[in-house]
This record gives structure tokens, sequence and C-alpha cells, in this order.
């Protein structure tokens, strides 16, 4: 059994699972295996580890990813050990059995390794994310061709400011969710830099070849300071800032379902899948789904908030603080998944009924600013001079 504590001396089990990562762990089990895999080859391919030891490593390493993991897995039950993470979890595995794992930390530290595993992560999480994004902005813009006759109100300072075609609302929300996707893109490429060899904190004496993990992982080539390398996470929170703009807009989007479904509910038809009635009164429809979505947005902004909070209070260097961070990433990135299924589906069985829209809008001073304009342009008149007019018409 190898543990990088034992040296130190006893402790106890409630201190261990207090500190303990094993099993978020799991959420990028195969990225550690993977980067693990890819220092391995590097080191046999410098003759820095003997060459059945290595090719044996490189074996068990393949095997796991064949399995995903659940030999490691099943191995950590039988032994009863609550490890500090799964990369010690890992090593020890190899250790029970090869010697070659006592070669392995040859070059690297835990550190590097965990900033390698986690670029991976969040790259692959975050193209994920821009997939569920395009698969949104196709809902939004088939929505605006299918709705473009229908006119809604448009609303400033939550009341009805101007009338206009639906079509315009749903192209607003696509172009919304086209930036927040090329910010994704922009995110990605700190998210190809590779950290192995850095070492703890200052580098290491070992000089394995960049460009070989970088070739296997998909990385850039080029070297990094050691120092950020390991001990930065701008990796993360950059992408996660993305996450919590994207979660504000469609915070902001459920609001305004909820508020054209209280505003003019028979104008909006909305999937019973996405709706409930109260306990004692059987006439409300409420858009439940959209509620909690709306929710869920909050909670990704006060992780997104929580994980700054945690990373500005630690110094420069890799600190177990920064491994929360790796926690409450993952929420962030379950939650979003789940919510934009959800919006998806929502938007894709929700419409205008043109009618009813009508009906709505046939009293409501919508066209306020178009008529200024059309009478001053028809009439070549000053358009404040039309204003103070119509403005008075409406205060008698």
């Amino acid at each position: 059994m190898l543990r990088y504590r034992r040296y130190i001396g006893e402790t106890l089990d409630s201190v261990e699972k207090y500190f303990s990562s094993t099993e978020f762990d799991r959420e990028y089990a195969r990225y550690i295996v993977m980067v693990l895999l890819s220092h391995t080859k590097n080191l046999l391919n410098k003759n820095l580890i003997p060459k059945e030891y290595g090719e044996e490593i490189i074996f068990l390493l393949k095997d796991l990813l064949k399995n995903n993991c659940k030999d490691l897995y099943k191995w950590i039950d039988e032994k009863k050990v609550l490890f500090e993470d799964l990369f010690e979890a890992l090593e020890s595995y190899l250790y029970d059995k090869s010697r070659g794992a006592l070669y392995i930390p040859l070059g690297r530290s835990r550190n590097d390794h965990v900033a390698t595993v986690l670029r991976l992560y969040v790259r692959d999480v975050m193209i994920d994310i821009i997939k569920k994004i395009i698969d949104l902005r196709d809902i939004l813009i088939k929505k605006s061709f299918e709705n473009k006759d229908v006119i809604i109100p448009y609303f400033t300072h939550q009341q009805i400011a101007q009338c206009g075609s639906a079509s315009i609302y749903f192209l607003s929300y696509a172009h919304i969710f086209s930036n927040i996707t090329k910010m994704i893109f922009n995110s990605i490429e700190i998210l190809r830099e590779n950290p192995l060899s850095s070492g703890a904190s200052a580098g290491s004496m070992v000089e394995l070849d960049l460009s070989l993990s970088s070739k296997d992982l998909c990385l850039d080539y080029r070297n990094l300071p050691p120092y950020y390398a390991t001990g930065s996470r701008l990796f993360i929170l950059y992408p996660m800032s993305i996450l919590t703009l994207l979660a504000a807009e469609l915070s902001r989007l459920s609001e305004d379902m909820i508020l054209y479904n209280n505003v003019m509910s028979n104008a909006l038809n909305i999937s019973p899948e996405h709706v409930a009635t109260s306990s004692i009164m059987p006439h409300k429809r409420n858009l439940v789904t959209i509620e909690i979505l709306r929710a869920k947005m909050s909670e990704i902004i006060s992780l997104s908030t929580s994980s700054l909070e945690i990373y500005r209070d630690v110094p420069y260097g890799y600190n177990l603080d920064l491994q929360e961070i790796n926690r409450l990433f993952i929420e962030t990135i379950n939650i979003m998944r789940e919510s934009l299924d959800i919006i998806t589906d929502f938007l894709n069985k929700t419409s205008f009924d043109k009618e009813e829209a009508e009906k709505f809008l046939k009293d409501k001073p919508c066209w306020s600013s178009d008529l200024i304009e059309y009478i001053a342009l028809k009439d070549k008149k000053p358009v404040r001079e039309i204003y103070m007019y119509l403005s008075k018409k409406f205060s008698e």
C-alpha cells in the first residue's frame, strides 16, 4: 500500500473524510489515468523506467481506460482505505500490481498531474456545453420562423413599451447564446496549456519530451512557467465565469416566460409537461420547471462567487483550498447541463397564439413610438413636438 501520509503518524477517519476528494475525483477519473499513461510513455521514451516495468504500467493503465476504472474502484473498496484523492489511490493501485509504479513519480508531482487532468476535464465538459447551447439556438431560430407573424409586447421597466414580431424575441436570445459560445471557445485556448513536467511549483530536473505528452493529450507544446502551471486556477474560473453569464441570461429568459404567462396567459401555449397546478386553486397554471430553473441559475451564480472567494484568499502556489473549486465546478456543470436540456425542451414545445396575442394588444398603446416616427416622417414635423402633443393626450 502506498500512502503519502503514513510516515507522518496516525489520523482519524473523520479527519480524513473531511479533506478527501476521492469520491468527486471520480468525475474525471479517466483523465487521471490518461495523463499518467502519457507520462509513463514519456518516461519510457527517455529510458527513465525499465522497459518491462514501463510496458506493464502502460498495460494496467490502458486496461483501466477500457473498463472505465471499475477495477480501480473495486480495488479501493476491497482495501477499505480512504485515500486523500484518486490520484493517490491510482498510484497505490499500480504499486500493488507492479514494482514499476515506483518509477512513475519521476519528472512530475501530483500538482502538475492535477492541473493537467483538470484542464482536460474542463475542456471536454465546456465543449459539451457548447453542443447544448447550439441545440438551444437551433430551437430559438426555428421558433423565430414559426412565430414571425405573431405580434407580442416588448417591455421596458416591466411595462409594455412596444409591439413587434415574436421573431425579434427569439432571435435576440439566439444572438446572446451565439456570443456566449464565442466566449467559451476563447476559454478553450487557455485549456490547451500543458502543465506536465512543471513539478510542484518550480519545475523538475528531469527533461521530458513535452511535445510527446502534448500530442497524446491534444495540448499545446509550449512550456509554461511552473509556478503558474500548478498554482493558478484561472483556467477553471474563466469558463466558470462564462457559465455564470450563461446562467444570468437563462434566468432572465425564465423570468420572461413567467412574465408572458402572467400578463397574457391565453396567448402563450405551454406544454403540460412543464406545468403544475395548485393543491387548492385549480385555476392556476404554474411554470414549475421554469421556476426551478430560475432558482438553479442563482445556485450557479453562488457557486461561482464561492469559487472566487476561495481563490482570492490563498497565496500563489498550490493549496488544498483549490480542491474545493473542483467540486464547485462539477456542481455547476451538472446543474447547467440539466438546465440547458430543460429550457431547450420547454421552448421547443412553447408557442405564441397569434389571435390571442392580437386580442391582448388591441387596447394597449404599444404603438406610441411608431406613431410618432410615422408622423415625423410623413409630415416632416419635429419628433419632440409630436411627442409632447401625444404625451398630453395620454394624460387627458
